[in-house]
């Protein structure tokens, strides 16, 4: 199965994708399903809305879209009771931004909403690549922290820490590197240091346009990975929760 590791369904600043956009992309780049996550407006703030509104595009197209969530830790105990609501209701992964959402990927603050994505076994995307907010040491030092969690590093530290990101991954079991943003041939060192088994491939549709970085992964992919970095690794990741 091919899966795009992080697609941005909705309208903001820099974002105009609807849901018959994304499929059309998909259709001609032969990618049969998506991670949705909501517009950076609704990872700041309105959680819930953003939530809610990758669940019902999921719903509507549920051989398609894979729904992600996301919550602002400075929310607290109210965040948690959102992060579990949306799980219950079907988000399959939890999307933290800590340019946007306002914390470092690895403050204490984010513990207890990575604890209990750990337990609900449901993969943690950590968007890194700001300098101070989010490098993929600091990913990684997370990851470490909660060893149970499964810590996708979104980017794989484009632009600013891209050269961390093979090092930090590697020899570490639970974490994981996303190639949006990242250029294909950048991505493929990195995986040559922390294992193919480590990467999974992400368009970042629609900042990037999802068939050119497909076809371009595909060529730069050795072809024994590419069952793995295309979709198979993070299929892995999600059925530990069971479904599809």
């Amino acid at each position: 199965m091919t899966i795009d590791g992080y697609c941005t369904l909705g309208e903001d600043r820099e974002y105009d994708l609807d849901e018959a956009g994304l499929l059309a992309a998909m259709d001609r780049a032969g990618v049969e399903r998506a991670v949705i996550a909501p517009v950076e407006r609704l990872l700041a703030v309105r959680n819930r809305e953003g939530n809610d509104q990758m669940l019902r595009a999921a719903a509507a197209h549920p051989d398609r879209f894979i729904p992600a969530c996301t919550v602002n830790p400075w929310y607290g105990d109210d965040g948690l009771t959102e992060l579990r609501r949306a799980v219950a209701a079907g988000a399959r992964l939890l999307v933290l931004h800590p340019a946007v959402q306002g914390f470092l990927a690895n403050d204490e603050l984010v513990w207890p909403l990575v604890e209990a994505a750990a337990a609900a076994q449901v993969p943690v995307y950590v968007h890194t690549g700001p300098p101070g907010a989010a490098s993929p040491w600091q990913a990684v030092d997370l990851a470490e922290r909660f060893p149970e969690a499964d810590v996708i590093v979104g980017h794989s530290g484009a632009t600013d820490f891209w050269n961390d990101a093979g090092p930090a991954a590697r020899g570490r079991p639970n974490v994981y590197l996303e190639a949006s943003l990242a250029r294909p041939f950048v991505f493929v060192a990195h995986l040559e240091i922390a294992g193919y088994d480590r990467g999974i491939m992400g368009s970042a549709a629609p900042l990037d346009d999802l068939e050119f970085e497909w076809e371009q992964m595909r060529q730069a992919l050795p072809v024994a990975a590419r069952d793995a970095v295309c979709g198979g690794t993070l299929a892995r990741l999600l059925a530990k929760r069971g479904g599809r």
